[in-house]
């Protein structure tokens, strides 16, 4: 519950980055891209890369980036200026989160994430239509 990692590292801090709220500074303030496995995306052009699909496909996955043995996949909770206001990340095993059941995850994190944009913000500050 709650709590996060090295940002270039984890599902959950991928959303937040690349969806950063107004004022928010982006990748290139984050300090030194420390490895901690052999899956660790080190390389700035990379990451930048990488938290550009995350845009385009609204989800984040960690497959063993932060520690050998986690996956995770996290979905941003959205506010009406289409940021990134928190994000909600499923997190196991690559056995129990295998490949072809990941979809499955999504599906119940988007879920819960839509509920949680109902519970914590205004009507007023919800996202209102399909972020992009």
């Amino acid at each position: 519950m709650g709590g996060s990692g090295p940002l270039h590292s984890t599902a959950l801090d991928k959303v937040l980055l690349a969806r950063p709220r107004p004022g928010e500074a982006g990748t290139q303030s984050l300090p030194p891209l420390r490895v901690f496995t052999d899956r660790t995306i080190v390389d700035r052009e990379r990451l930048a890369e990488g938290l550009e699909r995350v845009r385009a496909q609204r989800y984040a996955l960690n497959d063993g980036e932060s520690a050998l043995g986690v996956r995770a996949v996290a979905v941003p909770v959205f506010d009406n200026l289409g940021s990134a206001l928190c994000a909600l990340a499923v997190r196991g095993t690559p056995d129990l989160m295998a490949c072809d059941r990941v979809e499955g995850f999504l599906e119940q994190a988007r879920a819960c994430a839509g509920a949680l944009e109902v519970l914590l913000l205004p009507p007023s500050q919800r996202s209102t239509a399909a972020v992009p």
